[in-house]
């Protein structure tokens, strides 16, 4: 081969090569930017959850320990350190503004009646009801350790070893949305 012609043959043979390591380049960052996408969106997906915590349904969660059971709203799955139940779980939405106990309280000598009279006493003003499962509900305005109002939601059963309960608390500018969320929890 002439001079010439190797220059001719190694000109097209480093245009190709470039040319394919371009367009291989560009299916490398298209195939990577993919990737990034699928990981993020597989990170934001994927939550640690706290012991007992599971994936119950889409949009649900589902909370048990052996000696309660609950399902609720996937919106509380961060647990909240400020307050450890001895038989249950603490948690919070991801902003901090609702919060949410799911505990079951040993206590053989509580009856449903001395039971309701100790929600009388201590939550007064509260609105009452029992709901069709023999669960107390309760509804009312109360004020943390700060002094700040919050409104909460509380489902009460009693059991022959002392009783369970939800309670979901609020900023009470958001109790007409979390009526709805504490409406769709129930014991399981």
């Amino acid at each position: 081969m002439t001079t010439m012609k190797r220059l001719l043959v190694g000109i097209l043979l480093a245009v190709m090569l470039l040319s394919g390591c371009s367009e291989q380049e560009q299916m490398q960052e298209s195939s990577l930017t993919v990737q990034e996408s699928s990981t993020e969106e597989s990170v934001s997906s994927y939550v640690a959850f706290p012991k007992g915590l599971t994936t119950y349904s889409k949009g649900k969660l589902k909370y048990t320990d052996g000696t309660v059971s609950v399902i609720f709203s996937d919106e509380f799955y961060l647990p909240n350190d400020s307050y450890h139940p001895k038989n249950g779980i603490y948690l919070q939405n991801e902003n901090g503004t609702a919060t949410l106990l799911i505990e079951s309280v040993k206590d053989n000598a509580v009856t449903d009646e001395e039971m309701l009279f100790y929600l009388y006493e201590t939550y007064p003003y509260a609105e009452s009801s029992v709901n069709g499962n023999n669960e107390i509900i309760l509804r009312h305005t109360t004020y943390d350790q700060s002094m700040h109002e919050l409104y909460t939601f509380q489902c009460i059963k009693t059991t022959d070893s002392g009783y369970r309960q939800i309670v979901l608390t609020c900023r009470p500018s958001d109790k007409d949305k979390y009526q709805t969320v504490f409406n769709a929890m129930h014991f399981s």
